[in-house]
């Protein structure tokens, strides 16, 4: 039996981000946040696992946060091991607070008709000990997402999320695209999204990886078969595009490619 797993933001859902420069002060949008993660080996995303709504209510510095809700957060993604006590640790004299998060989720809110609020992160650059973005996330569709999921479902084809998305996110996503809970793996980052990949290989006769950057690579590459989706339009590596066995413009190609 055949089964697939998808990565989220940028490869079924078409991801919009409202990005705060800590340095500048300046939101942007339209951002590739793995790619600003890559320019440095020793930056991390953490990933916030409360919902956005909550968060921008609370009223101090993040740091402060961290120390005592280390179950509230995770690195979702980082080119080296690091751990939470490092984050804590290297960003003991940071002040960054949860009112730069609120600019960024109002801004977001503002600027775009969202479907789904992925919810708030950070990158950190921990050589230089301190925040230097904080954004939120959210997106819509692509127009064939939900056509597609459809018909996987129709073939009864098993299908996975491995997302570096947070829980509550997910949970909303697979409850529209009708994915059962135990079939999400939230807060996957590349090492996990690889390991995920690698479980399903031993009860599927063939694994299927859908993604779209940088973080996807070892699950792309580690799949029988390694779909890389540019849909999402942003600027990608070369040895990311070499290492996948099919490049698709649109995520309904994935059905040509499976052949069912």
């Amino acid at each position: 039996m055949k089964a697939i797993v998808f990565d989220n933001a940028g490869t079924i859902l078409k991801r919009v981000t409202s990005l705060k420069d800590m340095s500048t002060n300046n939101i942007i949008f339209e951002t590739n946040t793995i790619g600003i993660a890559n320019k440095n080996e020793n930056n991390i995303i953490l990933v916030f696992q409360t919902p956005t709504k909550d968060l921008i209510k609370l009223n101090t510095k993040i740091i402060d946060f961290l120390k005592t809700n280390k179950e509230a957060y995770e690195i979702s993604y980082s080119q080296k091991n690091f751990t939470k006590n490092d984050v804590i640790e290297a960003l003991e004299q940071d002040t960054t607070t949860f009112n730069d998060i609120a600019e960024t989720a109002h801004a977001l809110i503002n600027r775009y008709d969202i479907e789904i609020c992925s919810g708030s992160a950070m990158i950190i650059n921990l050589s230089e000990k301190k925040i230097e973005y904080v954004y939120t996330a959210g997106g819509l569709f692509f127009d064939k997402t939900e056509f597609l999921f459809k018909k996987l479902h129709d073939m009864q084809i098993p299908v996975y999320i491995a997302s570096g998305d947070n829980e509550y996110s997910l949970k909303k996503i697979a409850s529209i695209l009708n994915i059962p809970e135990e079939n999400v793996y939230h807060t996957c980052n590349i090492n996990c999204k690889e390991k995920v990949v690698s479980s399903l290989q031993k009860r599927y006769s063939h694994v299927t990886m859908v993604g779209n950057h940088t973080n996807d690579s070892l699950a792309i590459k580690k799949a029988d078969v390694g779909i890389l989706t540019i849909q999402q339009g942003e600027k990608l590596p070369d040895n990311l595009k070499e290492n996948s066995d099919y490049i698709i413009k649109d995520i309904k190609e994935v059905l040509n490619i499976l052949d069912f």
